[in-house]
């Protein structure tokens, strides 16, 4: 019997990353294989060019590794959350449009839920990952599941699944590169 694996789908630092690290490592080595080729009719052009291209993706190969690697800290944490976490019933309070954030010309959504933490009687706010569509109309529950981590009850898996209907065909996932 197979294991379903949940979704935590890619936010937009990790799609930044994935931008930026590869573009980075390209004139990096650029700039390497210039200044190693001693291209240019002058003296210094070599390097002028290891400056230029090599600075320029030296600082966007760090920034997209940075970036990267915090979303895949991100997702860690949530796998950990989801398959080790305390199962508790957070309230569905809100189903929010990202305008910050754009993916192929749409703004996604995603579903806000609240969990007060008995022990502290602190309140907690959860997100779910990106969806497709508004999925108000959809709902079949005001409560949805999140995996709340074991050692910080700050992260916490949304597992929006639960809360949907089981449509075939409806697309709330957005189609990302790389996701589970």
């Amino acid at each position: 019997m197979m294991t379903e694996r949940k979704k935590t789908g890619w936010n937009v630092p990790g799609m930044v990353g994935l931008t930026f690290a590869p573009m980075g490592l390209l004139f990096l080595i650029l700039g390497i294989t210039f200044w190693f080729g001693q291209v240019g009719e002058d003296p210094n052009d070599p390097m002028l060019f290891l400056c230029s291209f090599g600075g320029t993706g030296a600082v966007f190969l760090l920034v997209g590794l940075g970036l990267l690697g915090s979303e895949l800290r991100r997702r860690r944490l949530m796998k950990r959350a989801y398959e080790g976490g305390n199962c508790v019933s957070a309230r569905i309070t809100a189903v929010r449009e990202k305008r910050n954030v754009k993916i192929n010309h749409r703004h996604p959504f995603v579903v806000e839920c609240r969990w007060t933490d008995p022990a502290t009687d602190e309140e907690h706010v959860y997100t779910s990952r990106y969806l497709r569509e508004d999925v108000t109309g959809l709902l079949t529950a005001k409560e949805a599941p999140v995996y709340v981590d074991r050692m910080d009850a700050r992260i916490g898996f949304v597992d929006i699944d639960a809360a949907l209907p089981d449509v075939p065909g409806l697309m709330t996932k957005l189609e990302e590169p790389g996701t589970d």
